[in-house]
């Protein structure tokens, strides 16, 4: 069953000759809404935005809206969610270690595309017990500041809050949509600490989290690979959130399913095949269905032979993450290390 997810953000529109202001408040991860134009107006309008991004109307309300009238409410509602999903503000995880020098030089020159405002460089010392390094932080501002969208302002924090705390309060406090991190420490103490908080990371964040290999140099993003399965598609796929990301980049979109045991066309697949297309159609993406004994170097090698410059998945769906960072496939990691990974919470 799905969770029932509120959210409540404001929006102006057009009624006939009038600029009217509206109190939004979404359910449902962003399906069911309710809007009102005073608080708890007694006969608000409920709306209905499908998976698909079709809007219906529920209830009219008493403000006698016309069918314009709506549709000029449903277009302020869809950018306000574009806007809510999008990147205007990054957060970069520093250790100063190659690997995550190397993703924040990667996060400077993604801004343009994501048409990002803000980059928050963070440090936290904590769990390596060693002190902010100043100079490191305001060389390294200089830097990124040269490799950064023209109007991306660049700021740099550091204190000894413990990385997954301080990561999600300043998500909540900046409005930051995306963390990007590298995955490797400076020596082989630092590699344990910090791969294991990139798992935590992962799964604890509230912000999807861009995983940037070291041997990743940025490229213009032009396609992109959404690996998923076909298990519970239309309740558990963060879509809104995935399309605004993909479209705002202007990439091309390759959906992918992998599987071992033939699983895609059986019976009981049929009716999340059609959910997958009734979700994803819109965009007009390319489809592919393969098998693989091993689902993450299928995912890979696919995205190597499409030569997409990202891989987007959700990890919860089908334990993709821990069979990409388990330490036992070590060597695993290392041959695809050249594909940035995307990461986004699954709809539960």
């Amino acid at each position: 069953m799905r969770g029932v997810i509120m959210e409540t953000f404001s929006v102006k529109f057009k009624a006939g000759s009038l600029d009217l202001a509206a109190i939004v408040t979404a359910f449902d991860h962003h399906q069911q809404f309710k809007v009102e134009m005073i608080t708890r107006e007694p006969e608000p309008i409920r709306l209905k935005r499908s998976i698909e991004g079709n809007w219906t109307i529920i209830q009219r309300g008493s403000r006698n809206l016309s069918d314009i009238d709506f549709e000029s409410l449903e277009q302020s509602i869809d950018a306000r969610l574009v806007e809510i999903y999008g990147v205007k503000t990054m957060l970069v995880l520093l250790d100063f270690s190659e690997s995550s020098l190397n993703a924040a030089d990667y996060a400077a020159k993604l801004t343009h595309q994501l048409q990002t405002t803000k980059m928050i460089l963070y440090h936290s010392y904590e769990s390596l017990v060693m002190p902010s390094n100043t100079i490191e932080m305001t060389a390294l501002k200089k830097e990124l500041s040269g490799l950064v969208a023209g109007r991306t302002e660049v700021e740099v924090r550091s204190d000894e809050r413990s990385l997954i705390s301080a990561v999600n309060t300043l998500v909540a406090q900046e409005d930051i949509g995306l963390v990007i991190t590298g995955t490797t420490g400076k020596n082989q103490l630092e590699k344990v600490l910090i791969g294991s908080n990139t798992i935590r990371l992962v799964e604890e964040s509230i912000a999807p989290v861009l995983i940037v290999p070291p041997g990743a140099n940025f490229e213009t993003i032009k396609k992109v690979v959404f690996a998923c399965d076909l298990r519970q598609v239309s309740n558990t796929t963060p879509a809104l959130a995935i399309k605004t990301f993909v479209n705002t980049i202007g990439a091309k979109l390759l959906v992918l399913n992998v599987d071992h045991h033939e699983e895609s066309f059986s019976p009981e697949s049929i009716g999340e095949l059609i959910d997958l297309h009734e979700l994803w159609d819109k965009e007009e993406p390319e489809y592919h269905y393969i098998n693989h004994e091993d689902i993450a170097t299928g995912i890979m090698e696919f995205a190597e032979q499409q030569g997409a410059d990202l891989v987007i998945t959700v990890p919860k769906v089908y334990g993709f993450f821990e069979s990409m960072f388990h330490r036992s496939l070590t060597k695993k990691l290392a041959y695809h290390s050249r594909f940035p990974l995307l990461l986004f919470k699954a709809d539960i």
